[in-house]
């Protein structure tokens, strides 16, 4: 049997990247089990990250250039092979600082000994040919052009161009390939923000306030999250500076009956009972019951323990004790997540057209049940990480027809940093124009 190969950032990128691609894997998730089953030195740990995320987001642009050098298509590899080429690739064309005979040599130890021959010719020419390829600035057809260029599947930029046209769809197609800062909540019945931040800094950690929430901490650095300062200690949560205010939409307050619905793995639900000082009943319900215990987790190291979990069905009847209406329900929908692309670019090559429609007829079957169990005068609050008409506009727009419901204006609920944020009523942030994750969220009243 032979030695088994040494755990190395390369080796953990690779085993990422095809786990991404074979089994529709979370590149996160991934990265983070890596992370805890691995020890790597510090920067073999970010060479891990920066390998495994540029691979993923910049896939199709890589495939471009390889096809430059092959004698076929990538598509025509085996999937092991193809991993192995962008990942030479990402190397040699985005990582100036690592040696081309480095990148070259260390990506074709990896491989198989019957595939070395043609991985290392083919690296070989890309790093000899790096300054004459074709750029795809000369693609003559637009949606391909942008496709290429920014790496994202053509019914992506096409139904992007359809949405906000060409200037606003390049500004955001490049924004989707921005790496995404770490976005803290701050837990602020243990701490204060200002206070947070100096921690931070007192450990050598560039820290600065959000923008747009009052309890936002953003740090710009690669960082792991769960071995930063205070991290033991409960006095933050990661949570994106957009997911934090559509919660201030909701405006929880103590003594108030809440239903957090499509809650897993629950940073809304522990934001919503943060802002409840821990008063009143919330119930924070999924079908996922191994995804809803994380929220049991990490409310212990919070210390906001006491909230309610519900396991099941959502589209079905409520299986609850006791009264079955809420003051408040937040529906944070299962949706097609293009506005966190950034975060998750694996969504690119993951979702289909056809998810937008499937998607929509289960969001509709939510709406429709979850709103009976609001009382009348009560708030309901939808939200998606998603700008699809068909995952928002059209999902509230039965609620509005049938007068069951109004839709108010959310300005009056949110700190005033967040109302800029506000157009028409509805609440949208974008990547590359507010460095948040992409959200659409609606406040609506009940009336009847």
């Amino acid at each position: 049997m032979g030695r088994a190969k040494k755990k190395t950032a390369r080796l953990l990128a690779l085993r990422t990247i095809r786990r991404v691609e074979k089994d529709r894997a979370y590149l996160d998730r991934l990265i983070d089990f890596y992370q805890n089953q691995v020890r790597l030195k510090p920067e073999e740990r970010r060479l891990f990250s920066e390998l495994a995320y540029g691979v993923v987001r910049y896939q199709r642009l890589l495939d471009f250039y390889l096809e430059q050098v092959m004698d076929r298509r990538i598509s025509q590899t085996d999937l092991t092979t193809r991993c192995l080429l962008r990942l030479g690739a990402y190397q040699i064309l985005f990582l100036e600082k690592i040696p081309i005979s480095a990148a070259v040599n260390e990506t074709v130890k990896l491989s198989a000994q019957y595939v070395r021959p043609f991985i290392n010719a083919v690296l070989r020419q890309l790093a000899e040919k790096k300054d004459q390829l074709l750029p795809p600035e000369n693609i003559p057809n637009p949606v391909e052009r942008l496709g290429v260029k920014y790496s994202h599947p053509d019914w992506m930029v096409e139904y992007f161009l359809k949405l906000f046209g060409e200037k606003e769809t390049e500004s955001l197609l490049a924004g989707n390939n921005q790496r995404a800062p770490i976005s803290l909540r701050v837990n602020h019945l243990r701490t204060s923000r200002s206070v947070l931040i100096e921690l931070l800094k007192k450990y050598g950690i560039k820290a600065k306030e959000g923008k747009f929430s009052p309890l936002a901490v953003i740090i710009e650095e690669h960082k792991y999250p769960a071995r930063l300062p205070g991290y033991e200690e409960g006095l933050f949560s990661v949570q994106d500076e957009a997911s934090q205010v559509v919660v201030m939409l909701l405006a929880p307050k103590p003594g108030e009956k809440i239903l957090d619905a499509c809650s897993a793995p629950g940073t809304k639900t522990l934001e919503i009972y943060q802002l409840m000082e821990r008063r009143g009943r919330l119930v924070s319900a999924d079908i996922n019951q191994a995804r809803l215990q994380l929220a049991k987790k990490e409310a212990r190291r919070l210390g906001l323990s006491g909230f309610e979990l519900l396991v099941q069905d959502l589209t079905q009847p409520l299986e609850l004790s006791g009264k079955k209406l809420f003051d408040k329900i937040l529906i944070d929908a299962p949706c097609t997540g293009l506005g966190t692309i950034r975060r998750h670019p694996e969504i690119k090559w993951q979702r289909i057209p056809e998810d937008i429609s499937s998607l929509a007829q289960l969001q509709k079957k939510l709406i429709r049940n979850l709103s009976r169990y609001l009382k009348p005068g009560g708030i309901l609050v939808y939200s998606t990480c998603t700008w699809t008409r068909e995952e928002n506009q059209q999902v509230i727009a039965p609620l509005l027809e049938k007068g069951e419901f109004e839709l108010e204006d959310p300005k009056p609920y949110l700190p005033s940093s967040a109302r800029a944020l506000v157009k028409d009523k509805i609440m949208q942030t974008f990547p590359h124009k507010h460095g948040t994750d992409g959200f659409c969220a609606f406040r609506l009243k009940r009336i009847k």
